[in-house]
């Protein structure tokens, strides 16, 4: 079987704070904590297009607004993956580094997605599939890895799916 995964990609040129009205209330609640513009707008871009896969994935008008659940398993604060809360899926994944941010959405298996800017390190590709496979919870040698190829140069991405036939990445820019 064949896993579709959408990647959403956008960058902080996308990141007008006046928007902030579209996040259902928790999510403006993190938005809240942060102090730092560049901080502020990842983290909206990033709930944002959360908000897009989540649409897009169930088919809701675009005025639609789905709660999002972020419970880390380890201590119970809202900074794990996140999961629309009602449970009913797609399995999400968010990343941001720099100016970019990526959310990826599977309607059929585990997924995780890591972004890096690529500096001076040599090993940023193998960076970025450990976190992607991480965030997607899978062993090593589990799943499919793919390598991405973000929109903008001087990037790093990888796609982990938890699911052991090909994957089919349908990209979208917004």
């Amino acid at each position: 079987m064949v896993s579709i995964v959408d990647v959403w990609w956008a960058d902080l040129r996308s990141a007008d704070l006046r928007r902030a009205d579209q996040l259902p209330p928790p999510e403006r609640a993190r938005l809240a904590e942060l102090t730092t513009p560049a901080d502020q707008g990842r983290r909206l871009v990033g709930a944002l297009l959360l908000q897009s896969a989540l649409r897009a994935a169930r088919g809701l008008p675009s005025e639609a607004t789905v709660d999002i659940d972020r419970t880390c398993d380890a201590c119970g604060a809202q900074h794990g993956r996140p999961v629309a809360a009602d449970g009913a899926g797609p399995h999400l994944s968010v990343s941001h580094s720099g100016l970019l941010i990526a959310v990826a959405a599977c309607a059929t298996a585990p997924v995780g997605i890591d972004v890096q800017r690529i500096g001076d390190d040599p090993d940023v590709a193998a960076w970025v599939a450990r976190e992607a496979r991480i965030k997607a919870g899978l062993a090593a040698g589990a799943g499919t890895e793919l390598a991405l190829a973000p929109p903008l140069p001087g990037y790093a991405a990888a796609l982990a799916v938890g699911a052991e036939a090909d994957a089919t990445v349908r990209l979208h820019l917004t």
